[in-house]
């Protein structure tokens, strides 16, 4: 066998697990059902069958009844039977060969290994006993949760990056799709079940539920079981990551629909999708079947022919059986965007979400508001491109290489040089991590997730909304939903309009991106019964496996309401995954009331072929379709699929031919034409053309493929058998990501920065060991950034010892929109005596910068909680819509801050009353590290950055430049709150936020903010500031040096030394100042007034009223510091004061009331005392009457003169007894 290649047996008593299938009975007559069950034309519109219905009419119950009385008499242990045509059986390697006629092989290609069993079984019926399967459902394929993300930022290492990310509630998204107002009326999916078909199982899932319903206030399921389909281990889904997904499909869809019944199968991941499938229709137990997971069309090539039809024809029966009984299929179409998937655009997309006889869902994000809900809907989007096994994002989108384009999507234009095949997906729904949705994992822990495994069961749940409206099952909605389209699109879907997931884009209409858009489903439920009434066709063909140049022949029963339809024209077509290959018209033959044709099938029809008839009469117009597979398949056994190779040196190529029975082919050679992909022009070229050849040694067809073939992805494919696989043509470079500085999705830049590249390269497994060893090291390495066609900004890539690093920059003139990156690789090698070159891919979207101007206090104490705002805006208008979080790190770990991203982001949401964008965080204290768990017990009081990062809903993107952050100081107070017993456990630098402490001792340099109490409390205050109110309750407390806002006493006493207070409520309390100032008191002191007036003069005796209001325990009254009366309740009172025995002059007044909580108002009036003054007037006036008497005596100018001489003595003892008196 060639290099790389190994085929053994597998030993004797190995466990194997082996799939019987025994054919469905009367295969065209159950694609009929399947169709004119939904037919409004048809007599069978919604008569769904019945299991018993389909027992009698498909299935084969006397062949299944004699195999299994063989088995039986072999000691067989049969698993399980389904549909009485599927039987698993399970024993060892030996006995079952030995039963069913076949031998195992171990086989080995170089990158995986499983068992099969070859030959031809001893009994009636087809064989398939491979783990194959194990090895495609080993891990969930399409889900895509906040791990990836962080497996993505550590492969990225010291890059500066940032990783925003936030979640939401599921039930968020009931308004999304238009069932809020039917959920509340009591449309909630009751009397309907939600099928789930996961792989692995959940031991916790049960409480898991119980837990989420209990967080989101949802009540529980009616009935909620757990169906395993073969061994069944649970517990192996921990480790597998299947529980992971199991948790995201359950409450996603219950969230939906929790009214819903809910039924949860478990299959072995050893069984083949066949035989699950049968299984679950045989129940019928369910009206919708969410599947989480696809099996990419790349991986087809690795599957032997019957592997392949039991996988996909087979199943695609099972489906149709389902759809007859009314089940609605639903499929992920994965996570790996357009290219995620394949070497290449064709081969990403997945069965079984490419059956027609399924809805494919893709994916969306979904952007909320919840102040005032509102929403906005885009594709899910790359971010650049990210490797396989990495991370690949993006809504999986694309042409089937399998299943043909059914007849329902007939009026969808083919890509320019791709295939004819189904085209995904049909819907979309939200899928996207960035935001994502919150579940509920093991061990109850809430985790974001995502991804079109988050899609699918949405769409389930949704489902059976519609059900309960319209009091149906629907079975197949595709042709309805194609139908919608023409008549109803804005009413039905929500049309996506931006969005890429390379390298196809989001558009009105139908895209290969998110299908038709996102399903209005309050709308499709009141619409779906309007869907207007198509002719019933049945159609008829001899044989469903067939080879070209066989003559076949095609009969169509056409009615209309059960009435025959005998005029028209009507045509059968013939179509692959190579388009229409024939086409050709029926006649009516009146004789058997059909209309029938008869022709040799074309050389070009190879692979599942759909044969449908349809045509138009007076009565109206319609199409009936039958499956069946032409040609011989081809098995590539190498190259293996997505390997890198280079054909410069050649490629070899050995491929296993069969029929679908796994019988050799008889033709001698296979033609292979080799087809190049190139992303500038989105198309595949012929560049060669191969021919293998029967090599009896290996029992297989071999060539080699050598030239010089353009590097990157090629696409080989057989041309007269079907069969295809496509590889990386030179050096590998899928290694390398395309990554925008914000790292989220979509993955966008703006003018002027710079997309990062970087990742390792893959040497060609083709060429000398030499080189193998050179290349990843060795190779030249270039990026170029495209717009229309043409190079913008190119940049050599170098490598490093973490491997290649670069970075590509937008100009800064760069215009909106999709640019494409190329990957040019070229290794010089001595020894090939060649360049070996390397090309691949990817895209990203160039918008304009958003513009963040955050808004929040400067300072903020530890363990406080931090109220961002951030008002964001592209070209001036603010942005409503978008994904935005802010990180918060200490200045002195600037140089981390990509790592610190990824450790914590605080989700930022808008708030539509304020047009700004919040959020909140707990910053770190010495009592809990709040949202900083990061930081380990370091960093609490210092200076922090804050910076804002994300993008919009239409791709503008925030700086993650440092330089945009703003500073924030931490203040070193330890914030203690909300606790109605604190006990001192820190009695320095705390801030104390509506606590209530019990302290004896000290309290230093505190802060009291909000409400706080004091009580039964002997303490200390200070240092300390109280911004709040502090409530003191049968407390004694000393103030010093205290600032204080507010202060309440109750049964207590304080004594302030040194300290201020603005506000004072005193209640049965003392209040001691000291050196202090209170600015107002409650009670109001007391008021005082004293009946005098200022200086007034006193004399004698004198009585005087003094006046007090307000609360009192004491009234006194004091002359220059002595007491003179007291008085101990309020009101007026007569204060009685002898002048006399004081000297005379000015003297002070004072009265001073005291309240009971010992504080006082204090009134001073100051009067004179002039009892000398009064004497000396009387003595003055005595004398004035002598003088006049003597005056009146004087007859002579002699005594004149004397008298004048006595008046003049007079004056003079006057003046000298006013000077004594004004020096007293």
């Amino acid at each position: 066998m060639p290099s790389g290649f190994h085929e053994g047996p597998l030993i004797g008593n190995a466990q194997v697990i082996a799939s019987i299938y025994i054919p469905l009975r009367n295969l065209n007559e159950l694609y009929y059902y399947a169709e004119e069950v939904n037919n409004p034309g048809s007599s069978l519109y919604h008569k769904f069958l019945t299991p018993k219905q389909a027992e009698e009419m498909f299935y084969p119950t006397s062949q299944f009844d004699l195999i299994m009385s063989y088995l039986r008499s072999q000691d067989v242990h049969v698993l399980f039977t389904a549909a009485n045509s599927v039987i698993v059986v399970e024993g060892t390697a030996s006995q079952l060969s030995r039963a069913l006629g076949v031998h195992y092989v171990l086989i080995d290609n170089g990158t995986t290994y499983y068992y099969t069993s070859v030959g031809t079984p001893k009994i009636p019926a087809s064989v398939i006993s491979s783990n194959l399967s194990a090895i495609l459902f080993s891990h969930p394929s399409t889900l895509f949760t906040q791990n990836d993300v962080d497996q993505l930022i550590k492969k990225i290492g010291s890059v500066n990056v940032t990783s925003p990310i936030e979640g939401y509630s599921v039930t968020s998204l009931r308004g999304v799709y238009n069932v809020s107002s039917l959920i509340s009326n009591g449309i909630n999916g009751s009397g309907y079940t939600i099928g789930i078909l996961d792989f692995y199982g959940d031991p916790y899932v049960q409480q898991q539920l119980s837990y989420f319903d209990k967080l989101y206030d949802i009540p529980s399921p009616p009935n909620f079981s757990v169906i395993p389909i073969g061994p069944y281990n649970p517990n192996l889904g921990i480790t597998t990551n299947w529980a992971g997904e199991i948790s995201l499909d359950v409450e996603s869809s219950h969230a939906m629909a929790p009214g819903a019944n809910i039924v949860l199968y478990v299959a072995n991941p050893n069984l083949p999708l066949s035989s699950i499938i049968a299984n679950i229709v045989s129940q019928d137990s369910v009206d919708t079947l969410s599947q989480s997971f696809s099996i990419p069309d790349e991986l087809f090539p690795t599957f032997s022919s019957s592997q392949f039809y039991q996988c996909v024809v087979e199943t695609d029966q099972y489906y149709a059986l389902g759809n007859a009984e009314g089940i609605t299929f639903l499929a992920s179409s994965g996570d790996g965007g357009g290219s995620g998937y394949s070497a290449g655009p064709l081969g990403s997309v997945g069965y079984p979400s490419t059956s027609p006889f399924v809805t494919a869902v893709g994916g969306t994000t979904t952007y909320l508001t919840f102040n005032g809900f509102t929403f906005n809907v885009t594709a899910w989007s790359n971010y650049g491109f990210v490797p396989p096994n990495v991370n690949y994002g993006g809504s999986t989108g694309g042409i089937s290489q399998v299943e043909p384009k059914p007849y329902y999507q007939w009026g969808l234009t083919t890509p320019q040089g791709y295939p004819g095949g189904r085209e995904i997906p049909d819907v979309s729904a939200n899928a996207d991590v960035y935001p994502g949705i919150f579940i509920v994992c093991p061990n109850n822990v809430t985790a974001i997730s995502g991804g079109t495994s988050e899609a699918s069961p949405l769409m389930a749940g949704l489902l059976t909304i519609v059900m309960q409206y319209d009091h149906t099952r629907l079975g197949n909605i595709n042709p309805a939903l194609y139908k919608l389209q023409e008549s109803a699109y804005s009413k039905v879907f929500y049309p996506i309009t931006f969005g890429y997931n390379i390298p196809w884009t989001a558009s009105y209409g139908y895209n290969l991106v998110t299908g038709l858009g996102q399903l209005n489903v309050g709308n499709f439920a009141s619409l779906y019964n309007e869907i207007k009434p198509s002719l019933s066709i049945m159609v008829n063909v001899s044989n469903n496996t067939f080879y070209p140049g066989q003559l076949i022949k095609v009969e169509a029963n056409i009615t209309m309401n059960s009435s025959m339809v005998n005029s028209g024209e009507f045509y059968v077509t013939l179509s692959t995954v190579y388009g229409n290959v024939t086409t050709l018209p029926l006649t009516f033959n009146p004789s058997v009331g059909e209309w029938t044709a008869e022709f040799t099938v074309p050389t070009n029809d190879l692979g599942v072929t759909f044969i449908t008839v349809w045509g138009r009469s007076t009565q109206g117009s319609g199409y009936g379709m039958t499956e069946a597979f032409s040609g011989y398949f081809v098995q590539f056994l190498l190259p293996s699929p997505y390997s890198t190779v280079w054909s410069g040196t050649g490629i070899p190529v050995i491929a296993n031919v069969t029929n679908v029975f796994g019988q050799l082919s008889n033709l001698t050679s296979i033609n292979l034409n080799v087809y190049s992909y190139n992303i500038t022009n989105n198309s595949y070229t012929l560049v060669n053309e191969t021919t293998l050849t029967f090599n009896p040694v290996y029992r297989a067809w071999t060539g080699v493929i050598l030239g010089n073939e353009p590097a990157g992805p090629l696409l080989i494919e057989a041309t007269n058998a079907f069969g295809y696989d496509a590889v990386f043509n030179g050096i590998g470079l899928t290694g390398i990501m395309i990554l925008p500085p914000t790292i989220a999705e979509p993955g966008t830049v703006y003018p002027g920065q710079q997309i990062i590249i970087q990742g390792t390269l893959t040497p060609p497994a083709n060429v000398p060991s030499s080189t193998l060893s050179n290349i990843p090291t060795g190779s030249n390495l270039t990026a170029e950034l495209l717009f229309d066609g043409n190079v913008v900004s190119k940049s050599q890539i170098l490598y490093s010892t973490t491997g290649y690093l670069g970075y590509l920059t937008v100009p800064s003139n760069a215009r909106p929109g999709l640019y494409t990156v190329l990957l040019l690789a070229s290794y010089d090698s001595y020894t090939l005596g060649q360049v070996v070159p390397g090309f691949y891919y990817g895209q990203i979207y160039v918008g304009d910068q958003a513009k963040v101007g955050l808004s929040f206090s400067d300072y903020a104490i530890q363990g406080s909680t931090l109220f961002v705002r951030a008002n964001i805006t592209v070209n001036g208008e603010p942005v409503k819509y978008g994904m935005f979080s802010a990180t918060v790190f200490p200045m002195v770990l600037s140089g981390q801050y990509s790592l610190i991203s990824t450790l914590m982001e605080i989700p930022l949401w808008y708030n539509s009353s304020l047009g700004l964008w919040t959020g909140n965080l707990t910053l770190p204290s010495t009592l809990s590290l709040g949202n900083f768990t990061y930081l380990g017990n370091s960093y609490y009081a210092e200076p922090f950055r804050v910076l804002a990062t994300g993008v919009t809903a239409y791709g503008a993107e925030t700086s993650t430049a440092l330089s945009y952050s703003r500073n924030l100081f931490v203040l070193p107070y330890t914030l203690i709150q909300n606790d109605p017993s604190y006990s001192s456990v820190q009695t320095y630098d705390a801030a104390f936020s509506n606590v209530t402490l019990r302290v004896n001792g000290e309290l230093i340099n505190d802060l009291f903010i909000s409400n706080n109490t004091l009580v039964d409390s002997h303490v200390t205050i200070s240092s300390s500031n109280v911004s709040g109110t502090l409530t003191l309750v049968n407390t004694e407390a000393t103030m010093i040096d205290v600032q204080a806002n507010k202060l309440v006493l109750v049964n207590s006493s304080v004594t302030l030394v040194n300290s201020i207070v603005q506000n004072l409520i005193a209640g049965s309390s003392l209040v001691s100042p000291m050196n202090s100032v209170i600015v107002n008191v409650y009670p109001s002191l007391p008021t005082v007034q004293i009946g005098l007036k200022p200086y007034q003069n006193l004399t004698g005796n004198v009585s005087f009223p003094i006046s007090v209001e307000g609360e009192v325990n004491m009234v006194i009254v004091k002359l220059d510091g002595n007491v003179i009366g007291t008085f101990t309740t309020n009101g007026t009172h007569d204060v009685t004061l002898n002048t006399l025995i004081y000297p005379d002059g000015t003297h002070e007044i004072q009265v001073v009331a005291e309240q009971p909580d010992g504080l006082n108002t204090t009134f001073t009036q100051h009067v004179v005392f002039s009892n000398q003054i009064e004497s000396l007037n009387g003595r003055l006036n005595d004398l004035n009457s002598t003088v006049q008497s003597g005056l009146s005596s004087v007859h002579s100018l002699a005594n004149y003169g004397i008298a004048l001489g006595i008046i003049a003595l007079i004056l003079a003892i006057i003046g000298v007894i006013g000077v004594t008196l004004r020096r007293k």
